[in-house]
C-alpha cells in the first residue's frame, strides 16, 4: 500500500455506510435537496471528525492514526534525486480535515472536492539513497514527516454497472493535487548514525523544504491516487446507487 490522505477515504466510507447501519448521529442527504452538495459537504466533514473514535455500526476502528504498510516515492526531476522508501507508517491528523467543497456531477459521473488538513504527521521507518540539492544522502531508521495546512483537490471519475437488477458505482480514475503550506522533515540515523552530519543534512532539507517537496510532489500525488482508487473500489461496488444517493 501507499501513503494516504483523508478525504478520499472518508468519501468512500461515507458512501459505503449508507448501505450499512448508518450511525444515528450522521446526517443523510436527498438528491432533491437544492443544497445537496452543501449537505454532503457538511455531513462528510462531520463523519471525518467522528471517525477519530471507533464506529461499531460500520465495523470501523479509530481512523486516527491510519496504518500504512508501505510508501514508495521515486526520485524527482530537479533538486531531489532521492528514492524514498517508507514502511510501518502511522499517519496522524486525518480526522481533523476541513471539507471546503464537494460537488457531484451525475451527467459526467464525476466527484470534485477539496479539503484542508491543519496537520498531517507521518511516522515510520525510512530507507533513502540519493542526493538532495547536490548533497549525498543515505540512511535508514525512524522518520517523521509533518505536512502543515495541506490543501488537497480530489477528482474521482466514476462508472456504473448492473448487478442483480441494481445499479452500482466503481471508481475508474482518481486524481489528487496536494499543496502543503510547509513540510518539516526529520530523518534519524542518517549516514549510519553520524549525528553531526545527519543534523546538518536535516537542516539543509528543512531550510529548502518547499523546493524538496515540490520536486517529488507528483510521486506523492500518484501514491495517494492509487490508494484512494483501491479503497474506493473495495466499497463502492458493494453499494447500490439508490442507497448512496437518496431520492
Amino acid at each position: 500500500m501507499y501513503f494516504v490522505a483523508t478525504i478520499g477515504i472518508v468519501f468512500c466510507l461515507y458512501t459505503a455506510a449508507l448501505s450499512a447501519k448508518l450511525p444515528a448521529s450522521w446526517g443523510r442527504c436527498h438528491k432533491s435537496n437544492p443544497e445537496f452538495d452543501e449537505c454532503l459537504r457538511t455531513n462528510v466533514e462531520d463523519a471525518i471528525h467522528k471517525l477519530k473514535n471507533p464506529t461499531p455500526e460500520l465495523k470501523l476502528d479509530s481512523f486516527d492514526p491510519l496504518d500504512i504498510n508501505e510508501l514508495y516515492i521515486g526520485e524527482g526531476k530537479g533538486a531531489v534525486n532521492l528514492v524514498q522508501h517508507f514502511t510501518n507508517v502511522k499517519l496522524h491528523g486525518l480526522t481533523n480535515a476541513i471539507v471546503k467543497s464537494f460537488k457531484i456531477d451525475f451527467v459526467k459521473n464525476e466527484i470534485r472536492a477539496s479539503s484542508l488538513n491543519p496537520e498531517l504527521r507521518l511516522q515510520g521507518d525510512y530507507d533513502v539513497n540519493g542526493r538532495v540539492l547536490l548533497l549525498p544522502i543515505v540512511g535508514h531508521g525512524p522518520c517523521n514527516v509533518t505536512l502543515l495546512n495541506m490543501d488537497i483537490d480530489h477528482t474521482l471519475t466514476l462508472e456504473t454497472f448492473e448487478k442483480k437488477g441494481k445499479s452500482y458505482l466503481r471508481v475508474k480514475d482518481f486524481k489528487v493535487v496536494m499543496r502543503p503550506e510547509k513540510v518539516i522533515y526529520k530523518f534519524d540515523n542518517l549516514f549510519d548514525g553520524q549525528k553531526d552530519l545527519g543534523d546538518n543534512v536535516n537542516k539543509v532539507i528543512n531550510d529548502n523544504s518547499a523546493e524538496v517537496f515540490e520536486d517529488v510532489r507528483s510521486g506523492y500525488e500518484k501514491s495517494f491516487a492509487l490508494i484512494f482508487l483501491d479503497l474506493a473500489n473495495r466499497v463502492l461496488p458493494k453499494v447500490p446507487q439508490e442507497d448512496i444517493f437518496l431520492e
